[in-house]
């Protein structure tokens, strides 16, 4: 019984990793697209992402 417990914590251990990797996935696909879209409809290409200070440091 013990084993069944340890077993299906494993699962929802994997499963959280899985889940947990798809939302990152997705928020930082959103957050790129998100900048690129404020570059080109906000602001017009008029700046830089270094001007604005948008970059990520290095």
């Amino acid at each position: 019984m013990v084993d069944k417990v340890f077993a299906l914590l494993g699962w929802i251990g994997a499963f959280g990793v899985v889940i947990g990797g798809v939302i990152a996935l997705i928020a930082r696909f959103i957050k790129r697209d998100s900048t690129q879209y404020d570059m080109v409809f906000l602001w017009d290409n008029r700046f830089s992402l270094e001007e604005l200070e948008l970059d990520e440091p290095a």
